[in-house]
């Protein structure tokens, strides 16, 4: 089932790529010392953070997420935590995107997002 679209009036910042939309709700220049976010995710990039640790709870969909090499399969109303310093993607079980909220302690910045380069 198709995503439904998001009022921009929820969100600050849209960030699009072709596997990924993220939707910054609070963010880093709100100096609350955390994040949110909702993304809709086909398959992210191997990344990693230095700082910053993560909760990702499915909102719609299957999520497959890797951290550092381990597997984990969520389903909706399902979460994970991501600490700083793992490697860590991940891909929609299905034909569309899954959607999850992302909290982020501290907030997510573009500075703390390492790109793995030949992770797929």
């Amino acid at each position: 089932m198709a995503l439904k679209k998001l009022n921009p009036s929820l969100y600050k910042n849209k960030i699009e790529n072709p596997n990924e939309t993220v939707y910054e709700i609070i963010n880093a220049q709100d100096v609350l010392g955390w994040g949110l976010a909702i993304a809709d995710i086909k398959k992210s990039e191997l990344h990693v953070h230095q700082q910053i640790k993560e909760v990702y709870t499915v909102l719609e969909g299957r999520l497959e997420v890797d951290l550092d090499g381990n597997l984990h399969q969520l389903k909706k109303g399902e979460s994970i935590e991501i600490l700083p310093k793992v490697k860590h993607k991940a891909k929609s079980l299905e034909q569309d995107p899954a959607r999850i909220v992302a909290l982020s302690f501290p907030a997510w910045t573009i500075e703390d997002h390492h790109i793995i380069k030949g992770g797929e």
